[in-house]
């Protein structure tokens, strides 16, 4: 498979309180984690909206880490973006798991430019058009069964 880069979204559930409540100090960790796994981590920039969620944007050399952060739910969203083949996201997915100490973990991977195959290029659009009077008797099936369809007759007979 000839892909560009690999991605993970992962979603940590209640993870330890005290692990999410200081965004300078889960930085920190998260920068010493990555180094000590392989990657090359840049300068943290950290954002806090309230004291219920805040994000970390670390850019690594391999790609970036960005976390949402929301104390209050004991809950992490993070996406780990790894642009290098030799760079193994799963390495770093044990090393997050230290960090924040989730007791549950949901994962996705995805191929990030997947150009392997031709029909992987090709958008796949599909359009089906309805006989105009099959969407006509729809109406009317839809009609009968909505509450009140005898005003609706009354309605009809008016005209």
């Amino acid at each position: 498979m000839n892909i560009l880069a690999r991605q993970l979204v992962i979603d940590m559930y209640n993870c330890k309180p005290e692990k999410l409540q200081s965004a300078p100090l889960l930085s920190d960790a998260l920068k010493n984690t990555l180094s000590n796994v392989g990657f090359t981590p840049s300068q943290p920039y950290v954002t806090t909206f309230d004291e219920n969620h805040f994000i970390i944007f670390i850019p690594l050399d391999e790609g970036h880490l960005t976390i949402h952060a929301y104390p209050t739910l004991k809950y992490a969203a993070i996406d780990l973006f790894i642009c290098k083949q030799n760079n193994l996201p799963e390495k770093a997915v044990h090393a997050l798991r230290k960090v924040v100490k989730p007791e549950e973990i949901k994962m996705t991977y995805l191929c990030r430019g997947d150009f392997g195959t031709i029909s992987d290029m090709k958008p796949h659009i599909k359009i089906k058009m309805a006989p105009l009077r099959r969407i006509q008797n729809t109406g009317v099936k839809v009609i009968h069964l909505l509450p009140g369809r005898n005003l609706m007759k009354k309605l009809r007979r008016k005209k």
